[in-house]
């Protein structure tokens, strides 16, 4: 590099630094000026994201609910026809079956010795989770509970299907539960009918003297 090239350079870093600090200046004395290298920022990891203002609709028009929120304000719009529970079928067997079984008992292929534990909440066809709305039912789906993820990449919609397919679950295991008291009732009622007979057919004693 020539003398001449290399005092060029100089002058051009001089020229340059002067313009940068010119416009910090400038920055300084005007604060709607703002400048690329003044502008705010968050480093990575600096601060805990900011949660969206209410009422902010996701990018794929999916309000999200919590599960007091589902509990308390959401109705199934759907009315459990074959053909909704065709596809809750379906849906059931795709992403639950893994861990509740086929009929809802919680006996999953996945559950048992080392493995997902048998917590009640398995069992969907049982009282408590027959007490839980629509809502809830939907809503846990979505956002989980203890032991079980979020399934929200089941659309909103299909959720409803899986709640209506829940539903018949825990009406077969109502009836199957009234059959068997039923028989039961039966059974003691034959036992009873069946003590009754033989006591009858007994023959009386003549216990004492004459």
């Amino acid at each position: 590099m020539t003398a001449r090239a290399a005092a060029t350079v100089v002058l051009a870093a001089f020229a340059l630094g002067g313009c940068d600090d010119q416009i910090k200046h400038l920055d300084q004395r005007t604060p709607f000026f703002n400048t690329m290298s003044w502008q705010p920022s968050v480093e990575a990891y600096e601060e805990r994201a900011r949660l969206p203002v209410p009422g902010t609709m996701p990018v794929d028009g999916e309000r999200t609910y919590d599960l007091l929120a589902a509990d308390t304000m959401l109705v199934s719009p759907i009315s459990g026809t074959e053909a909704d529970l065709a596809r809750g079928a379906e849906l059931y067997s795709q992403f639950c079956t893994v861990c509740h079984g086929v009929t809802g008992a919680g006996d999953g292929s996945v559950v048992g010795q080392n493995r997902i534990p048998d917590i009640p909440l398995l069992n969907i066809r049982g009282e408590l989770t027959r007490g839980y709305t629509d809502g809830y039912i939907w809503g846990m789906i979505g956002n989980g509970r203890g032991l079980m993820p979020p399934y929200r990449r089941i659309p909103a919609m299909d959720r409803w299907y899986l709640v209506a397919y829940v539903r018949q679950l825990q009406a077969e295991a109502m009836a199957e539960e009234a059959a068997a008291a039923d028989a039961a009732a039966a059974e003691a009622a034959a036992a009873e009918a069946a003590a009754a007979d033989t006591a009858g057919a007994e023959i009386p004693g003549t216990g004492g003297g004459q």
